[in-house]
């Protein structure tokens, strides 16, 4: 009974409270006694100015009621961005991943009629703040953050992650692509790839066990991407869809790329960034509108049910290629091109580099480059064209071009460069084509010998609209019906046994006896073989072009070559002092 009595005491009390109140609040909120106070807001700043780095800062608000602060875009935080009377709020700021000044506003607000805009404006970053380094090894872990050797993640993941200016370091072993071509068919095995979307740099040849402060020597460790899943091969071990951005470029280095088989023809093609990527063409590397440097690297072992079964380079891409080698790739059809490379309305530079042992069964075993109706430029310096071969079927063999064939619309500069052993039909060493626009090739200080014609010219053939110049070089010894085909210029230069002078003119009383005069391919020092003069009053010894002149005619190509390349060998040695024709003056 005493806890009801309490009960209703209590309830008592309430409601004489409760309308007390009432009355209370009923008059203050009479109209004569109501008088709002007029907004007013301002900030301690109107601009703030944010280094690169981002960081956090601190906003003083002053109010007389309350307020609201909100960001227009998301690399912008607040905290603490709402009071009602006076206070702070903060600003995070991230990191300006771009090489541009970026600018944003913070919107604070009372009333839609009274509200302040703070400015905010970052600085850009340099292209060497933006750099990631990660490092994959061949058990590396998929979620792992990539960052150091003992997180080393995956090559997938990295490739993921990887953006403009961004490194990869591979450790060696045998790495298989798991990711599908963009835009390609996620059903066929077949299309996945190593796709290379962005200007990154991926160095191979780190050791399997690597740990911080190891360099990488790829002849030591060798680092594989392979084509090879299961019982079958992708259409493309490398693709490369990195779009053109000024400054940056892909560069592998230090790699083996191999067993990669393009597919018959018929299979269509997969659209990236406005390419066609050819399922039947670049069985090893396939790259459009790139800017590519490969170095150190051997793209080996690869084949195309169609064309270009090592590497097919379209659509405006430029490739440098330096110290490596395209071997052992073939196309497996009939009537199939570029064996090794297949140039087609791009530009190639091959430095120090070798094209050989590449075969198909139509033409350029070695090198293919055409297109019908756009340039083509391919550049050689200092390089080894030898072995290739376009009757590797044994199925035809009247195809042009075992070691190199141009067709309409190409440009050719060879310096320094050994074209040998190579077999074709026609024109085995060098062959040109052009009945609907002119095909160009210039050869300085060259050495086309020892290639076999199953029919025809076993050093050059060309067409009657082409242009083939030989400048200081020596075409002699290669096998078939003759020599050569085709009008032909040859200055200070040796063809089959004849020797010319400046004027390209036959030097009377001076004969080249190939069987006593030239050597071998061997081993003669550099990074690429080569073919000695030997024997003594040896014509190409003398009658060549002095080093001034090799200078001067330098500056002429269209682009100029270098003094560096055409003041010295194949091989380095300089030919100041001396007036040695073709590759190598040793």
């Amino acid at each position: 009974m005493i806890h009801v009595k309490f009960n209703k005491y209590i309830h008592f009390l309430f409601f004489s409270l409760f309308a007390f109140l009432v009355a209370a609040c009923s008059e203050d909120l009479s109209d004569d006694y109501f008088d709002p106070e007029t907004p007013e807001i301002s900030a301690d700043q109107n601009i703030i100015n944010v280094p690169k780095e981002g960081g956090e800062f601190s906003v003083n608000v002053t109010s007389n009621l309350p307020w609201r602060a909100e960001a227009k875009d998301t690399w912008v935080l607040l905290e603490d961005a709402n009071n009602l009377q006076s206070g702070a709020f903060k600003v995070s700021i991230s990191i300006n991943r771009t090489l541009d000044t970026r600018e944003t506003e913070i919107l604070l607000w009372i009333t839609a009629d009274e509200k302040k805009v703070i400015k905010v404006i970052q600085a850009p970053s340099e292209a060497s703040d933006l750099v990631e380094h990660y490092y994959v090894k061949e058990d590396g872990q998929i979620n792992a953050d990539g960052k150091s050797w003992t997180t080393a993640t995956t090559l997938e993941t990295a490739l993921d992650k990887a953006m403009r200016g961004d490194f990869i370091h591979l450790a060696s072993g045998t790495y298989l692509p798991a990711r599908t071509l963009t835009n390609g068919n996620a059903g066929d095995p077949k299309e996945k790839t190593f796709e290379i979307h962005s200007n990154i740099t991926m160095i191979g040849g780190y050791p399997a066990d690597a740990t911080d402060d190891v360099t990488p020597d790829p002849e030591k460790n060798e680092t594989i991407l392979s084509g090879s899943i299961g019982a079958d091969k992708v259409f493309h071990v490398v693709a490369i869809t990195a779009p053109v951005e000024t400054g940056q470029k892909v560069t592998l280095k230090g790699l083996t790329i191999k067993n990669g088989q393009a597919a018959p023809s018929g299979t269509g093609s997969v659209s990236v960034n406005g390419a066609g990527y050819y399922r039947f063409y670049g069985g090893g590397v396939i790259v459009a509108k790139s800017v590519v440097d490969i170095i150190d690297c051997n793209i080996t072992d690869n084949a195309s049910g169609l064309h270009a079964g090592g590497m097919y380079i379209f659509e405006g891409a430029k490739v440098r290629m330096e110290n490596s080698t395209v071997q052992n790739s073939s196309c497996l059809t009939g009537s199939s091109n570029g064996g090794g490379i297949f140039v087609d309305a791009s530009t190639l530079y091959l430095i120090d580099s070798k094209v050989i042992n590449n075969g198909t069964t139509g033409v350029g075993a070695g090198i293919y480059s055409f297109n019908s109706s756009k340039p083509t430029y391919t550049y050689i310096y200092n390089s080894l064209i030898a072995g290739n071969n376009n009757n590797s079927l044994g199925t035809n063999i009247g195809r042009k071009g075992g070691g190199f064939y141009g067709r309409e619309n190409s440009v050719t500069v060879m310096v320094n460069t050994t074209i040998h052993g190579n077999i074709g039909g026609v024109g085995a060493g060098v062959a040109l084509h052009g009945p609907s626009g002119s095909a160009k090739l210039d050869l300085i200080s060259c050495t086309v010998t020892g290639n076999v014609a199953l029919t025809n010219y076993g050093g050059y053939e060309g067409h009657a609209d082409c242009v083939i110049n030989f400048h200081n070089s020596i075409v002699s010894g290669n096998s078939g019906a003759a020599e050569g085909f085709r009008p032909a210029t040859f200055s200070n230069s040796v063809f089959g046994g004849t020797v010319y002078g400046a004027d390209n003119a036959a030097i009377p009383g001076l004969t080249f006896d190939y069987s006593s005069m030239i050597g071998a391919l061997a081993d003669n020092g550099g990074k690429t073989a080569t073919c000695l003069l030997t024997g003594t009053d040896n014509p190409a010894r003398t009658n060549g072009m002095s080093s001034d002149d090799l200078k001067i005619f330098g500056t002429q190509l269209d682009p100029s070559v270098g003094e560096e390349i055409i003041t010295s060998d194949q091989i380095g040695l300089s030919r100041i002092g001396k007036t040695v024709m073709g590759a190598c003056v040793r």
